[in-house]
């Protein structure tokens, strides 16, 4: 079941630019926020412009407040993102004679289908553009320092 729900049949779009406005839901921010092992998803919305000229591509701006854990603290941080989208989708499948450009910066992903799920699309950009490691501004790192000579698992009953 899809969480975040914005299908769009790419073979009815002509050659002009069709934008598409999403905001999810409350439901919808709680799946998603589940999906991306958030604390919250306080409010997630797009603007996507999608033009089909052979090639699919897919524009827009996306923003979205979420709550991550501080992973020093373990506190919630929040935080509001603002990101640009833009990927480029292809009808055709990849054979395996086709020839692969990898000095190529645009990565094409080849559609299953001629439908473009732009929810999951919007949902895989919002887990690529999280912290992967958030930390609170106001924590301090843990001091490490290494004790010189062998360590023992019995060093610390010797202490006692």
């Amino acid at each position: 079941m899809p969480i975040l729900t914005l299908s769009v049949d790419v073979e009815t779009l002509g050659h002009d630019s069709h934008t598409y406005h999403l905001k999810a839901t409350p439901q919808e921010r709680i799946e998603v926020a589940k999906r991306l092992n958030l604390i919250s998803l306080e409010y997630l919305a797009a603007e996507i412009q999608i033009t089909n000229k052979g090639r699919i591509l897919l524009t827009g701006k996306i923003k979205a407040d979420v709550t991550q854990e501080c992973v020093r603290t373990l506190q919630p941080l929040p935080q509001h993102l603002e990101f640009h989208a833009d990927e480029l989708f292809t009808l055709k499948p990849l054979d395996d004679q086709d020839e692969v450009d990898l000095t190529e910066d645009v990565v094409v992903e080849p559609l299953e289908g001629s439908v473009l799920d732009v929810g999951e699309v919007i949902i895989q950009l919002l887990s690529l553009n999280l912290d992967p490691f958030p930390v609170s501004p106001t924590s301090t790192p843990i001091e490490y320092t290494e004790t010189t000579g062998p360590i023992s698992p019995f060093d610390v009953l010797k202490k006692t």
